[in-house]
């Protein structure tokens, strides 16, 4: 053989690397995918096939038909050239690492009934309300039963200092934020709440908060010795009844004592007389209730209430489907392990409960009680034996996978002995819908006149992409289940189950709350929550927070070690830049898109060199920004770019260096374009 050929190995082509959606960002070319190159190699094998066509005029059928391969078979190279991040994926999947699933939006339902004889109406778990989405219909089922009153708001009061004060109400509720135990609480203090109306709720009473967002305290797990740490202030709910107090059990507690946004559940008596609170004004008398500080003090800021309203449950944008038998897949590959499918999808994680009719054996005539037991839902099969009831769910297409007899156990032989006791379906941003959106009633139950959210739902993600599947995966395989480097512990926070995660970061020896010197045997876990439209930086909730901590500490991490879940520090940064536009083109997208180009590169999620989001602590650097500028089609020339940094301006043309274990979080580039046309 004499000519080069590209597999043979002392071939002296180098292959290029080209940007990728791999882990690294890149990946090799393995043809040079343009329809210019394919048009050509066409070209020159003319004179080898055809040395007869040596008219290659444009108006030429032969050159038209050249021209159509070319562009036809450019998008077809450019599959081939995606060979290494399939083999990847597949690579990973074969390895027990598979894409992460959708989350659902949770939203606060708020209802209206109009029972004849004024008592409360069950609301059962699992009622259904629907909201108009960009997508279609969305459904939304509550979470846990409500006792709804026809009772309404009729007064909101802080008792400070022996005073108390009304709260200005608005048309369905306060109308200001305000502090729920005046502006320095201390034990006596309380939040009074005055029910309006005939109506007597009983036997629960349910309400929901809506606290101003503030940065949540760090959550911390495990460990020899547990880290000091001030207790909660002891609240106390008391009914007035007449004018005597009875006290109110506390049923559920979503705030966690008014730290978060939610619902809580009072069981009030039977009977409850209307009254007036002691030093209130002259007024109406009212059914009302008392939150008030028994013992102890808040650490940090107070809370503050910026929402409450009556008769409130927390509802998820999903479905429910119960007693459905799995349907078997006919596998073309000869198996031990027995696949079958769900109807509906895509399913929720963690939501599949499956039952399975054991073998009856030597029982032909079918004589005695069938029995049956309920398995268990595993990410992957490996690591499991012969006795281990195990499944594992495919949430996009419904496949459930059970054991081959080696790796889990083997599902007994029989017809329609396999059934999902209850699943759930939905999931996605398409949930996170406005508020008043949802107002459609699904469930048909009688005296119920209306719902709605009249907040925003919260959360709702969409499934993983494939790229940071596989970014993510090769952690995963690197530290098989187990937290060594601290890198490992943010890999595996977003794994936690309960929790909202969309990066998190470890740093050994980190607890914010003890500043300065790293503290041995602790491990800082800075979790970086999905981006919403707030316009804010993306902050965890404390239920988030908790939930990594136990996660990591009952999963990963080693005897002794205490996790420290925590959310991020961010710097503001604001990017001013000069900057010469192309004027053929329109100023206003070209600017907008420049806009959208730095915003993008400077994001905590979605940011950075590769798209994985920007790194914690590093530096602002003059070069690449001007460079991504640049990369925007219309943008000719960046003549001056300079940065305010938490509020600082900086000299033009200089780089910034982040705080260890800072984000970033850029406001709006002030794009200035300069020349061109007026």
């Amino acid at each position: 053989m004499t000519n080069d050929v590209w597999w043979e190995r002392d071939s002296d082509t180098e292959g290029r690397i080209v940007p990728g959606p791999g882990p690294t960002g890149i990946q090799p070319e393995l043809v040079d995918a343009t329809r210019e190159a394919v048009r050509a190699d066409v070209r020159g094998r003319i004179a080898g096939y055809t040395p007869d066509w040596t008219n290659p005029d444009r108006q030429d059928a032969g050159v038209a038909l050249v021209r159509l391969f070319g562009t036809q078979v450019e998008p077809v190279l450019g599959r081939v050239n995606r060979l290494p991040e399939k083999v990847l994926a597949e690579h990973l999947q074969t390895a027990g690492v598979r894409r992460g699933p959708a989350s659902a939006a949770i939203a606060l339902l708020e209802f209206k009934v109009t029972p004849p004889d004024g008592a409360s109406v069950l609301v059962p778990a699992g009622f259904q309300a629907a909201a108009s989405g960009r997508d279609g219909q969305v459904i939304y089922e509550t979470d846990q039963d409500l006792y709804a009153t026809p009772a309404t708001l009729g007064a909101i009061a802080v008792q400070e200092a022996g005073s108390l004060e009304l709260i200005p109400m608005g048309p369905a509720g306060p109308g200001r934020a305000f502090p729920p135990f005046g502006r320095e609480p201390r034990p006596g203090n309380g939040l009074w709440i005055g029910l309006s109306g005939t109506a007597s709720p009983y036997p629960l009473l349910s309400l929901g908060f809506v606290v101003v967002a503030t940065p949540p305290a760090p959550a911390d797990s495990g460990g020899l010795v547990p880290l000091a740490s001030p207790p909660a202030p002891l609240l106390k709910w008391d009914v007035l009844d007449g004018n005597k107090f009875v006290p109110a059990e506390l049923v559920g507690d979503e705030t966690n004592g008014l730290r978060a946004s939610g619902t809580l559940q009072l069981r009030v008596p039977r009977t409850w007389a209307p009254g007036r609170p002691p030093g209130a004004r002259p007024g109406p008398a009212m059914r009302w209730l008392r939150l008030q500080i028994a013992h102890g003090v808040f650490t940090g800021l107070p809370p503050m209430l910026s929402g409450l309203r009556l008769n409130m449950v927390a509802a998820t944008a999903a479905r429910t489907i119960l007693d459905e038998p799995l349907q078997p897949i006919q596998d073309p590959q000869t198996t031990a392990r027995r696949r079958m499918r769900l109807s509906q999808v895509p399913i929720l994680a963690g939501s599949v409960v499956i039952e399975v009719d054991d073998d009856p054996g030597s029982d032909v005539f079918g004589t005695t009680a069938g029995s049956s037991a309920r398995w268990q839902e595993v990410q992957s099969l490996a690591g499991f034996g012969v006795d281990d009831r195990v499944f594992v769910v495919d949430y996009a297409t419904g496949e459930v996978t059970f054991g081959d007899g080696v790796n889990g156990a083997a599902v007994p032989p029989g017809f329609r002995n396999v059934r999902a006791v209850r699943y759930r379906v939905g999931g996605g941003s398409v949930g996170a819908v406005r508020a008043g959106a949802v107002n459609g009633v699904v469930t048909a139950l009688p005296f119920i006149t209306g719902v709605t959210n009249p907040f925003p739902a919260s959360g709702g993600t969409d499934p993983e992409p494939d790229a940071d599947a596989m970014r993510r995966g090769v952690g995963e395989l690197r530290s098989r289940g187990r937290a060594v480097t601290p890198a490992d512990y943010g890999l595996m926070a977003t794994r936690a189950p309960g929790a909202s995660v969309a990066r998190a970061h470890g740093v050994a020896g980190l607890h914010p709350e003890f500043a300065g010197k790293p503290i041995p045997g602790v491990v800082g876990v800075l979790v970086v929550p999905p981006a919403d439209d707030s316009g804010e930086p993306p902050v965890p909730t404390a239920a988030t927070l908790r939930a990594v901590a136990d996660f990591l500490t009952r999963e990963v991490a080693p005897a002794g070690i205490t996790v420290v879940a925590a959310p991020p520090q961010y710097q503001q940064v604001t990017v001013e830049a000069w900057v010469s536009l192309d004027p053929d083109l329109d100023r206003a997208d070209v600017l907008s898109r420049a806009g959208d180009s730095l915003t993008t590169y400077l994001d905590p999620v979605r940011g950075g060199e590769n798209g994985a989001g920007w790194p914690f602590g590093g530096a602002l650097r003059h070069t690449p920004l001007v460079r991504r500028l640049l990369s925007v089609d219309g943008v000719l020339a960046v003549s001056q770019l300079s940065l305010t940094v938490d509020g600082l301006r900086l000299p033009p043309c200089t780089d910034h260096a982040i705080a260890p274990n800072t984000l970033v979080w850029s406001r709006r580039p002030l794009l200035i374009p300069v020349g061109g046309r007026s």
